[in-house]
């Protein structure tokens, strides 16, 4: 019989990695779970569609004991955004919204803005926000809920009503001159596209994107068979693994959140971004393609450093610094909160997906350094 790494090495020759790098990757992350860095983890990285890797290491959960699968459910967090931002180009593309609208047409109480000001004051805003600045990190609102609203308290609201919070807080700074990570600005352009749609955002995302793209496991509330295949969040303190009481199915809730809600497989997540690479089923034009995975904010420093901006809805490296992982200029992707990330690089066709539920971050530089080392081409 072949064996397993052998399949691995006739896979990774013909897709351009070094296959003996590329075999080092399991062992590694293995290893970070018998160092109790990381509960369990699931790797995968295709390149021109084909999976090169795809493993998972140890546990899905502590209590009960459940081990890592490759079909193992997480929570994906911000991976979330470019998602609605997907939704958004689609309704763009049909003719629904321009992507330079301002967004006081769709949600009025965001209109007649006031800037904070250094020393306290308010002044009138320059200019409205527009979709494009909420997609891009340039709206110039802050990344807290409106009204100051907890976790439990939101989900138990819709998308409608969750937007109608808004008021009229003051701006950080005047739309477009600044990049500010801002989730509220992304749930608010998943609403624009329940009004211009006339559809639930979660259907719509299902109809358009899931059912499209063969994402058979990625909802925003969770189905009764996830109870055995959901990854739990946990940190290692005090000699054992921590984790939340909050129930991690939701129970109860409404809020389809467009900044952060989905839950997700490796796969599913792997055939969403995978689509921006190839444009085999592709569910964009390519020039909306290019528009979503190419700097959108210039010259515009993230978080005061020259190292990533944004497209729409995705982040873009835009210099070597900017990654610390070696991911070559260009690459785009997401991570999400609790230990997830996704990205693919143009140029070399590679779609690469690390899962795990942690506050953690080494393993997974870790795993793109790797998986970096290992493209040989061409």
């Amino acid at each position: 019989m072949i064996s397993t790494l052998l399949l691995l090495s006739i896979k990774a020759d013909s897709a351009g990695f070094d296959r003996a790098r590329l075999a080092q990757i399991p062992a590694r992350m293995a290893q970070f779970v018998r160092e109790n860095e990381i509960p369990g983890v699931v790797t995968l990285v295709r390149r021109k569609g084909k999976d090169v890797l795809f493993e998972a290491q140890g546990n899905a959960t502590m209590d009960p004991l459940r081990k890592m699968e490759k079909d193992t459910v997480f929570h994906v967090m911000s991976m979330t955004k470019p998602i609605t931002a997907t939704a958004v180009m689609i309704c763009a593309e049909r003719g629904l919204l321009n992507l330079d609208d301002r967004v006081e047409q769709y949600v009025p109480a965001l209109a007649n803005l006031q800037l904070r000001q250094p020393d306290g004051g308010l002044k009138r805003a320059a200019s409205g926000i527009t979709i494009r600045n909420l997609l891009t990190h340039t709206s110039g609102l802050s990344g807290s809920d409106p009204g100051g609203l907890d976790d439990d308290s939101k989900r138990k609201l819709n998308l409608a009503e969750y937007v109608s919070r808004f008021g009229p807080d003051p701006l950080g700074f005047e739309p477009g001159s600044q990049i500010s990570y801002s989730g509220p600005g992304i749930t608010i352009a998943g609403r624009i596209v329940e009004i211009v749609t006339k559809r639930r955002f979660e259907e719509f995302l299902q109809q358009e994107i899931f059912d499209k793209l063969s994402m058979r496991d990625t909802t925003f509330f969770a189905p009764s068979s996830f109870v055995s295949r959901l990854a739990r969040m946990y940190w290692f303190e005090d000699g054992r693994w921590q984790t939340s009481s909050e129930d991690p199915m939701r129970p109860g809730a409404r809020f389809a959140n467009p900044a952060g809600g989905l839950y997700s497989t490796a796969s599913d997540m792997a055939n969403f971004i995978q689509s921006f690479v190839d444009g085999k089923g592709s569910l964009l034009s390519p020039r909306s393609i290019h528009a979503m995975t190419t700097l959108q904010t210039g010259n515009l420093l993230s978080d005061g450093a020259d190292l990533q901006g944004y497209g729409l809805g995705f982040s873009v490296i835009r210099h070597p610094a900017g990654s610390p992982s070696l991911r070559p200029t260009g690459s785009f992707g997401h991570t999400g909160a609790f230990g997830t990330e996704y990205w693919a690089d143009p140029t070399t066709k590679c779609v690469v997906v690390y899962m795990s539920q942690s506050f953690n971050s080494r393993p997974r530089k870790t795993f793109n350094t790797m998986v970096n080392a290992a493209f040989v081409g061409p």
